[in-house]
């Protein structure tokens, strides 16, 4: 039988929605990749505390920021349509701009140390055998170790992104998965 001793992170991973670019001196970028295709334009940042996504199709802007505990004071209201924690299990869906379709659900799990060591592993392995974008982040000082991945498919018109996010202090995995989709004829 497991002890948890360890509590939930206080402020957990939250979901922001801009409708618009977002500068990148806001972030920690860990990694980045730029998705180039005729319907849409992306920007994927993998940064300390989760990732960001800015997807572009013609005029419109539609920004996804999944972060540990985003300190409001850096993030303005300006350009944000959503603020979602991502506790448990959630489904979100929206339309952007009227030309960008937006779905994404999370999953959030508390796990015991040793489930937590051995997804942590599988993870990494995964992420390494499919050269995915990853990046650990070692403890120091207050700050916990931490697991970032993302697993990128590159369409002609919609970008489908599964994360992975895992925090070491307290055995917590959160897993997403969205698509980013030019609406046809829209």
């Amino acid at each position: 039988m497991s002890n948890r001793t360890k509590q939930r992170r206080s402020g957990g991973l939250s979901l922001l929605l801009y409708q618009r670019t977002l500068h990148p001196e806001l972030f920690n970028i860990l990694a980045s990749e730029k998705v180039d295709r005729r319907a849409y334009d992306a920007q994927v940042w993998l940064v300390e505390g989760g990732h960001v996504i800015t997807f572009d199709s013609g005029a419109h802007t539609l920004t996804e920021v999944i972060l540990s505990n985003p300190d409001t004071t850096v993030f303005n209201d300006r350009g944000l349509v959503q603020s979602i924690p991502c506790r448990g299990e959630r489904y979100h869906e929206m339309t952007s701009g009227g030309n960008i379709r937006y779905m994404i659900s999370t999953q959030e799990e508390q796990l015991t140390q040793t489930l937590y060591d051995a997804s942590r592993h599988e993870i990494i392995e995964y992420a390494q055998k499919r050269e995915l974008m990853m990046a650990e982040v070692p403890s120091r000082g207050d700050l916990s170790g931490s697991v970032h991945v993302l697993d990128i498919e590159r369409r002609s018109h919609e970008l489908l992104v599964q994360s992975f996010h895992l925090f070491d202090e307290n055995q917590m995995v959160v897993k997403t998965q969205g698509i980013i989709e030019v609406i046809k004829n829209a």
